[in-house]
């Protein structure tokens, strides 16, 4: 019993000895390098979108003010000859529901 705790007090200094140095171990420069150039293609990205995001809003700021898609519409609809029931000059509203998924 008593070598059997040795052995396990021995596989266990091993464990922490071996599994430190594998946690310390530095990057090669060539591991570096790849990581550095990873960020450098990661910013020109980011740069780029922030340039699309830019284009766009510069793109809907010259739209105007009237391009709100809730605005009152008043137009005359000629139905003398269809047929109708109720009031002939009753007042008709219109309201469009759309989805744009």
């Amino acid at each position: 019993m008593r070598s059997s705790r040795l052995l396990v007090g021995a596989g266990l200094v091993t464990l922490v000895l071996f599994a430190s140095q594998i946690g310390l171990t530095q990057p090669t420069s060539d591991e570096f390098n790849r990581l550095l150039q990873a960020i450098e293609s990661l910013k020109a990205g980011q740069q780029a979108l922030s340039n699309d995001v830019q284009e766009i809003k510069r793109l809907l700021s010259s739209r105007g003010d009237d391009r709100s898609p809730i605005r009152d519409i008043n137009t005359t609809i000629n139905i003398a000859d269809a047929f109708s029931k109720g009031d002939k000059q009753a007042v008709l509203t219109l309201v469009e529901f759309t989805d744009y998924q």
